[in-house]
């Protein structure tokens, strides 16, 4: 099974590491926690030792950054919109 088909068949309370979420998404591990240091694009929770962990929540922002941003927004303005939405 695919990480992609894995994602979309876990829990709600399963999280991803930064490196399986980048894998599900397409996109590199750097630019999951760039996106999250730099414009508060990240997950809600981490582990004890700092390290982040992605729920399908988180996923979802993620995901729809990385459709603005592919879709020719810049990173910032994405963020901006991304963090004003609702998801779930």
């Amino acid at each position: 099974m695919t990480d992609q088909q894995t994602e979309m068949n876990a829990p709600h309370g399963i999280t991803r590491t930064v490196g399986s979420a980048a894998r599900v998404l397409g996109i590199s591990a750097a630019t999951l926690r760039t996106w999250d240091r730099r414009y508060g694009v990240g997950p809600a929770a981490r582990t004890r030792g700092g390290h982040r962990r992605y729920s399908q929540d988180d996923l979802a922002r993620a995901r729809r950054m990385a459709d603005l941003v592919a879709d020719g927004a810049s990173p910032e303005s994405a963020a901006r919109a991304v963090r004003a939405q609702h998801f779930r």
